[in-house]
């Protein structure tokens, strides 16, 4: 890679700005399940605490704070209030009449509905608004009701009977009067809560206004810095090979793309040329970071993982090499045979770092270890072949 930047002026700015240490998003179950968008799964979930009978024990929490939330917004605008007691239904998905245009049925997302009272909430995540909203107003046979279009961000409704809330604005309500009802609140679903409020943080607020202003500021200089950062990991990539290369059983190992592509920006693998299931792996990103160590580890994977007591029975290891005694209790398609964790690089040890990768390898026994492993594998496959 080319030098596209100044040490010396990166030097510099460095020294002058404090740069923002971005914090991931906290995880939410709805986000490992790969559903923390889906607009029918947020409305469940919000039909489900919506109802004051429901076992959450939260009673009319979520009822209240929808319609302070309403209020708020309607005082702005039309200087009305909207009232809304607790005995209502709830449905979602509830389908609309024939448009009168198209002769197609909609269906309103949310709809909690009383005696000749209504909340009609089209709920909004990612998907443009192209609703008949007039049509699902028209549905609603009641005097008095209200339209909602919930939305992750602020956007118009098109339509007079609608008014727009986000569900940050919503939640921020319900999470502010939750106090109050905490003591009679089922544990369970006060985490579930907790979770869906910090799910609906995570949508609305995937990066603070202050870190993007602060990126655009120092554009250049940070793209700079991004580059000597790539720059340092091609160096180590390059450096990690040319370590391979210097060992007498180079001509033995060759190169492997890792399946993940991410991994290829932490790590090298490299497999044995005679038996593809045993491999040397070289964890370096650790080297990105301020620990500034590497992991080497001899591994095994697929067929030779049958029958592991064998390499205990029939192979001799010396008592110094660094052998990973949980190999035999692990479980799964790829197992850690042994390895060895770096003491923390110096700044010569990282100008010579292929050297001292090569010499770390011999010394911690790993190329005696991998040697001994790719001729027993390579006999047991020979005798099967007879």
């Amino acid at each position: 890679m080319n030098q596209e930047y100044n040490i010396e002026e990166l030097e510099a700015f460095l020294q002058k700005v404090d740069i923002p240490k971005i914090k991931a998003s906290p995880k939410t179950f709805l986000g490992i399940a790969k559903q923390p968008h889906y607009e029918n799964v947020l409305s469940n979930i919000y039909a489900f605490y919506f109802n004051p009978g429901e076992e959450h024990g939260l009673g009319d929490l979520f009822i209240k704070s929808f319609v302070e939330v309403i209020n708020i917004k309607l005082k702005k605008v039309h200087k009305t209030e909207f009232s809304f007691e607790n005995d209502f239904d709830i449905d979602t998905e509830y389908p609309t009449i024939k448009d009168k245009e198209t002769g197609k049925k909609g269906r309103i997302d949310l709809l909690l509905m009383g005696y000749d009272k209504a909340i009609i909430i089209e709920n909004k995540v990612y998907h443009i608004l192209n609703n008949n909203l007039k049509n699902y107003w028209e549905t609603i046979k009641v005097s008095n009701k209200i339209g909602i279009l919930l939305s992750l961000k602020p956007m118009s409704a098109k339509n007079k009977d609608f008014i727009n809330i986000t569900h940050l604005e919503f939640l921020n309500q319900v999470m502010m009067n939750l106090e109050g009802y905490i003591h009679n609140a089922n544990d369970k679903y006060l985490v579930f809560l907790k979770d869906l409020n910090q799910n609906i943080i995570n949508l609305s607020k995937p990066m603070e206004t202050k870190d993007l202003q602060f990126y655009y500021k120092h554009l250049e200089k940070l793209n700079n810095i991004a580059s000597l950062k790539f720059a340092v990991r091609d160096f180590i990539k390059k450096e990690v090979d040319n370590a391979i290369n210097r060992l007498e059983l180079h001509s033995e190992l060759k190169l492997v793309t890792p399946r993940m592509s991410s991994n290829e920006r932490r790590l090298r693998y490299y497999k044995s040329v005679k038996n593809e299931e045993l491999m040397f792996t070289i964890i370096f990103d650790g080297l990105l970071s301020s620990k500034r160590t590497l992991l080497f580890i001899v591994e095994l994977n697929g067929s030779a993982l049958t029958d592991k007591e064998e390499y205990r029975k029939k192979i001799q290891f010396d008592d110094n090499e660094n052998l990973n005694e949980k190999f035999y209790e692990s479980k799964g398609n790829w197992a850690h045979f042994a390895l060895k964790e770096s003491d923390k690089l110096t700044d010569n040890d990282i100008e010579n770092l292929s050297e001292y990768i090569a010499n770390k390898l011999k010394e911690s026994s790993l190329v005696s270890i991998f040697e001994k492993l790719d001729a027993f594998l390579t006999d047991r496959k020979q005798k099967k072949q007879k």
